[in-house]
């Protein structure tokens, strides 16, 4: 049907629109472990205050972004499968809600650098762990949203290759990008190095996938079939 189309269409904008505001977002952070290294850190990171906050505004649209597609692409995939559907949403809400809960980490761990640069009399050592802490809990948090996130794009894609709305390349490829993200992501929770490029894959692949659905949308000639409700 062209209401597949033009559906497939508007989501492929929406994706790329998250791609650019989640990576804008990400860039401009600022907040890594060798930032608590650094002697007066909490001085630097009031240097780069508006920064922070504009990437934690970003990060929040990025994440809203990513529900809203979900939302979009309900009608369409309810139509193949009512719980995959509902699994899909359901999933990148309890992912906007772990943003929502990281980027709470971010704002307090600014917080905390206000007090500090107050000049507060309290054992530097003491200080530099609780920074630390904050800024580990919101890494922790980032490889959880992660994980939800591929679990998401999981189903998404599993669904996309059932329905043959796009080509079985694009939604096998997409499944192999995101089996990669998981991966990496659960080495690094158990504090295996790993390669940037497993993440940036993913980055290829979204930036392909995203240009296929704005160019050509969903595929308005598939059978879609109802396989549970």
């Amino acid at each position: 049907m062209e209401s597949h189309k033009k559906i497939g269409k508007i989501a492929g904008g929406l994706f790329l629109l998250m791609i650019i505001t989640g990576a804008t977002g990400n860039s401009l952070r600022g907040l890594s472990l060798s930032l608590i290294a650094s002697q007066n850190f909490f001085n630097q990171v009031l240097e780069d205050l508006i920064q922070m906050k504009i990437a934690i505004l970003l990060d929040l649209i990025a994440s809203g972004i990513g529900v809203y597609i979900g939302i979009i692409l309900f009608s369409i995939l309810k139509q193949y499968n009512k719980k995959i559907a509902i699994g899909y949403v359901s999933v990148l809400v309890v992912g906007f809600t772990i943003t929502v809960m990281s980027n709470i980490t971010h704002l307090s761990f600014i917080s905390l650098c206000q007090e500090l640069a107050k000049g507060i009399a309290l054992d530097e050592n003491y200080l530099r762990v609780l920074s630390l802490l904050k800024v580990e809990e919101y890494y922790w948090a980032h490889f959880l949203i992660l994980t939800t996130f591929s679990l998401g794009a999981s189903i998404l894609y599993y669904a996309l290759f059932k329905t043959k709305l796009i080509p079985r390349f694009l939604s096998i490829w997409g499944l192999i990008a995101v089996i990669m993200v998981f991966s990496a992501s659960m080495l690094q929770v158990f504090d295996y190095t790993v390669n940037f490029i497993f993440y940036a894959q993913n980055g290829v692949y979204l930036l392909f996938f995203s240009i296929w659905l704005m160019v050509k949308g969903f595929n308005p000639s598939a059978i879609i079939t109802k396989s549970a409700t």
